[in-house]
């Protein structure tokens, strides 16, 4: 049988983890529903004149997580931890890992049941509800297209003619692959700028699409120190300024894998400036396949550094 483990974390960081064997965990697995497979929403239209019907478009169902457990040891104390763990209505993260291969969802907690007693071991259902009901991986991958390198090492003896301390490297286009069905996958790209640039704007080739802060009539300048978040990830979709923050606080706030944590970030110090999108543009996302991305500024194109951040999504695991 496959390594298998299931760890719920709640919204204040009280977890469980059930697994198949007891193997000193009190927490054992019994069944393990609704992760393997997914359910659509597929709409159709019917016409009078013609036979069958029209595909309209589909939709991913939210998903539900069903974990069937027997407790054991000191019931009483991991019963009080069930509880704990899973409240009503909370919110918390499923880590599903398999032979060593992690993914994650997110959940609300939908009910704990109570089922037959065997001499100390109880068993218990715990339903989740998912509404995003993708698996994702543990944290982003970063993709840099433009940033500053530095190049100065110690110990180091001047040069008459001078001493290059950085340099800056750019590719304007990028290629993401994803190759694991799902569509409209969420990015966060970031601009910093280290002079005045115009108008930056994100393109995705493949769909024809593009996001740009500022156009023709309400143009949007970024300083020299300043940042521009940018989120398109299915219902949080915003672009934020940081202004006045530095690099090191920002990465003050990074997640437990190292990646820096954008959300709290923006959270913290970010202003919202939708005003400034294009309004020919869209908040591009990646689509199953190859995703070229480039970037372009009307002005200061030298003085961007780009990074664009994204996870991938598992229609299951």
């Amino acid at each position: 049988m496959a390594d298998i483990t299931v760890t719920c974390t709640n919204d204040k960081n009280v977890s469980i983890a059930f697994r198949w064997d007891w193997d000193n965990n009190p927490f054992h697995l019994l069944g393990l529903d609704g992760i393997y497979g997914y359910d659509c929403n597929v709409t159709t239209s019917e016409n009078t004149t013609t036979d069958g019907s029209t595909y309209q478009g589909s939709t991913a169902k939210e998903r539900n997580i069903v974990i069937t457990a027997e407790i054991d040891g000191d019931y009483r104390k991991n019963r009080e931890l069930l509880y704990r763990v899973f409240p009503k209505g909370r919110t918390g993260t499923l880590e599903y890992s398999e032979d060593g291969d992690i993914k994650i969802i997110t959940y609300r907690v939908e009910s704990v049941t109570p089922g037959a007693t065997t001499g100390v071991v109880r068993d218990y259902t715990i339903s989740l509800i998912c509404t995003d009901p993708y698996f994702k991986d543990l944290s982003d991958v970063e993709v840099v297209m433009a940033s500053w390198v530095s190049d100065w090492y110690f110990e180091n003896g001047f040069d008459i003619n001078g001493v290059e301390f950085g340099h800056r490297e750019a590719e304007l286009v990028k290629e993401i692959e994803n190759n694991n069905g799902a569509d409209n996958i969420g990015i966060t790209a970031i601009f910093r700028a280290d002079g005045i640039v115009k108008n930056p704007a994100i393109y995705h080739s493949e769909s024809g699409k593009y996001i740009k802060v500022g156009y023709a009539g309400n143009d949007f300048e970024l300083q020299s120190g300043q940042y521009v978040v940018i989120f398109t990830h299915t219902g949080k979709k915003n672009i934020y300024l940081l202004d006045g923050v530095s690099q090191a606080e920002i990465e003050e706030h990074k997640d437990r894998y190292g990646m820096i944590d954008w959300e709290t970030v923006v959270s913290m110090y970010g202003t919202i400036i939708n005003q400034y999108l294009d309004e020919d543009g869209d908040f591009i996302q990646l689509q199953d396949g190859t995703n070229t991305i480039t970037y372009n500024a009307e002005s200061g194109i030298n003085y961007l550094s780009v990074s664009v951040y994204y996870r991938i999504s598992y229609l299951g695991v």
